[in-house]
């Protein structure tokens, strides 16, 4: 954590989850246009992060498992992605429109040359989300009530499947970050919550995840360079005893990672390869 904390003295422009576009939301840098992922499964090769050098060559050397290519407008919003097969299908695309405030409307995903699903949103006369419905092709299969404070954050919402309803309820620090969730079971008894520990440069840091609120059942932390840059990602999963580790050991000029090496239970078991263009 001391590395995520201590970075070269620069102006400091924390921005509030409401006010962020989907780049931020994911620490991604830059004007990006476009984002192609190729996906490497390692898990029967039996290696591990010493031979990131050995596996990475070997990625070369065959396709990859699976494709995803997201777009994103000069402003930094999502306008589609794709996933797409290492026989070079598209298994699923899927769409996003906004409207003339920069907020989606509605989503739709797209399998086999039909809609297989959509989403419609909702705004209040203060132009903050209220609501959401999710189709399964014209049956409304999920719905979302949202409630918002003075300037949009999302303090609750409310899922309703058809069948039980659940709430989630959500807190912010000072500088507007979500920094506890809480997930209530139809009785109102808390089931799950989480909170978020961030650095001086409103970086996600530590996320802990709770059962019942007591239980520590998932742990994350994110490790930076001091110009910003994610160096290392480390989940554990309590429950099933479970720990995965994510390096990113190379970067474009943006300081955005371009290749990432994904090692569960001290074996590697993945690569990602990105590949950013940039708005000019």
């Amino acid at each position: 954590m001391g590395a995520a904390c201590h970075r070269k003295p620069a102006p400091i422009e924390i921005i509030p989850d409401v006010d962020k576009n989907h780049l931020q939301r994911n620490h991604i840098f830059g004007n990006v246009k476009e984002i192609e992922t190729s996906i490497f499964g390692l898990q029967e090769d039996s290696l591990t992060i010493k031979d990131s050098a050995q596996a990475l060559q070997w990625t070369l050397e065959r396709q990859p498992d699976r494709i995803f290519v997201h777009h994103y407008s000069y402003d930094g919003y999502m306008l589609d992605f794709y996933n797409i097969t290492a026989a070079n299908d598209t298994q699923l695309y899927r769409k996003y429109i906004y409207n003339d405030r920069a907020q989606i409307s509605e989503w739709s995903e797209t399998k086999n040359d039909f809609i297989s699903s959509k989403g419609k949103y909702s705004y209040d006369r203060n132009h903050f989300i209220s609501g959401e419905k999710i189709y399964d092709g014209d049956s409304l299969v999920m719905s979302f009530a949202y409630k918002t404070d003075g300037v949009g954050n999302i303090i609750s919402s409310t899922q309703d499947n058809q069948q039980f309803v659940t709430t989630t309820k959500y807190h912010y620090n000072e500088h507007g970050l979500v920094d506890r969730i809480e997930e209530y079971e139809p009785s109102g008894k808390v089931f799950k919550s989480a909170t978020i520990e961030y650095d001086n440069y409103g970086d996600e840091v530590n996320r802990c995840v709770y059962k019942s609120g007591k239980q520590l059942i998932e742990y994350t932390y994110n490790k930076y360079e001091q110009d910003g840059r994610k160096i290392k990602t480390i989940y554990e999963d309590k429950l099933h005893r479970n720990k995965e580790v994510k390096y990113y050991t190379s970067f474009d000029s943006h300081k955005n990672w371009i290749i990432e090496y994904g090692v569960s239970n001290n074996q590697l078991v993945s690569i990602r390869k990105r590949n950013i263009n940039y708005y000019q």
